[in-house]
């Protein structure tokens, strides 16, 4: 019998947990990616090195490897050619014009006005040059200063009068790849994520992520713990807007990850992911918390069948993003096996190597290593991600 093949874009360290749950439900992985050598190519059934932006070439392998879906996690550049590819040969993917009202953070705000979804207040700038004091005067610092079309905290930033903003606009806008920008007001209240599932246009809430950030001006994320500490009210209310939110913006048969702030007057949205959320969060997280694989959920709904979303234990678990010292080379990195071999860290990755210079985290891609671990209480849980932390950076020797 012929194994059913699924397309799989990316073979980056954040598709390796894809690429093994295709092939661990029986299916062939098709893998392309940019890179010659990626992590994920040792474990493709097949692997084809393709740009991007290839859609030509991206259509002439699937249609010769009759492929029956196509899949990605954790990464947004590849959705728009995805959204073209399932059109036109019809695969099970969102449209087009929903994956642009997902990845135009304009468009997407307008969506969510438009259905009555609490959001932050913004406005949408083409050039620095457009930008002047007056055109704010309805606004209230803190602002905030983001890229319209860009993902992993790139060029976003809180900024606290005028002159702040002016400092870091030439950056913000270098991410985008419109040159467009947004100036939203700055919501008060502690954020989270929350992972998600919508197939077949019921939306089903898998789990709840605190969320750990940097420092302002800077927003990055250098932590996630499962599950958050919510009331029963809180989750109801999540689970609402959530879904109207998923609703307004068009998103079918795919797993989701929705930023939120939780304020005096309930929920509201920060902004949706179409994909798996980034950072480990719909992979090893979220499985080692209650057991539910996203990665299997997200090939079984794009060959049309019905995702296993069952709970299947309560655990507490934490990515945890290390930090060294700025400025500083990285001398020599010791052997990590003994973390490794520890039966509560279920997963661990550097991003730097001998002779890297330790950059000022200001964005996610400038983060220096990472790891996650699991326990029964969040108590134990953090005093674990302390200690392990400390160990980790211990065994990376800077000068």
């Amino acid at each position: 019998m012929n194994k059913k093949k699924v397309m799989i874009f990316g073979a980056g360290i954040n598709q390796v947990s894809l690429i093994q749950a295709c092939n661990e439900l029986g299916c062939e992985s098709v893998v392309i990616d940019p890179s010659i050598n990626p992590p994920g190519k040792k474990i493709a059934s097949h692997y084809f090195i393709v740009s991007s932006d290839d859609y030509n070439l991206t259509k002439e392998i699937a249609i010769k490897m009759n492929v029956s879906g196509i899949v990605t996690s954790q990464m947004e550049n590849p959705l728009n050619i995805m959204a073209k590819l399932a059109k036109e040969l019809g695969y099970i993917f969102n449209l087009p014009e929903t994956i642009e009202r997902s990845t135009n953070k304009f468009l997407m705000k307008q969506a969510f006005l438009k259905h009555n979804i609490s959001c932050a207040k913004g406005m949408l700038f083409n050039n620095k040059e457009e930008l002047t004091e007056l055109q704010l005067s309805s606004f209230a610092y803190p602002l905030i200063i983001k890229p319209v079309d860009s993902h992993s905290s790139r060029g976003v930033y809180r900024v606290n009068n005028f002159s702040e903003l002016l400092e870091h606009i030439d950056e913000t806008i270098s991410f985008s790849k419109i040159n467009q920008f947004l100036i939203e007001e700055y919501i008060e209240g502690k954020e989270y994520s929350i992972e998600s599932v919508t197939y077949k246009g019921k939306t089903t809430v898998i789990q709840y992520t605190d969320k750990i950030i940097t420092p302002f001006p800077n927003v990055v994320e250098m932590g996630h713990i499962q599950p958050a500490e919510l009331s029963i009210k809180e989750k109801e209310q999540i689970n609402s807007i959530v879904t109207r939110a998923i609703f307004a913006l068009g998103i079918n048969n795919t797993v989701t990850h929705t930023e939120l702030k939780i304020t005096p007057e309930g929920p509201v949205i920060i902004e949706i992911g179409a994909r798996m959320g980034g950072d480990f969060i719909s992979s090893y997280l979220t499985k080692a918390s209650c057991g539910v694989d996203l990665d299997k959920a997200s090939v079984k709904i794009c060959l049309g069948d019905k995702p296993d979303l069952a709970i299947r234990k309560q655990k507490h678990s934490y990515v945890k993003y290390i930090l060294l010292p700025t400025d500083k080379t990285i001398q020599k990195i010791n052997d990590l096996t003994f973390l490794e071999k520890k039966e509560d860290i279920v997963f661990i990755h550097l991003y730097v190597k001998e002779g890297d210079k330790v950059l000022s985290v200001k964005h996610s891609g400038n983060r220096s290593g990472v790891f996650i671990v699991t326990s029964d209480s969040r108590t134990e849980l953090i005093k674990k991600a302390e200690y392990y932390s400390d160990q980790l950076i211990n065994s990376i020797k800077i000068n």
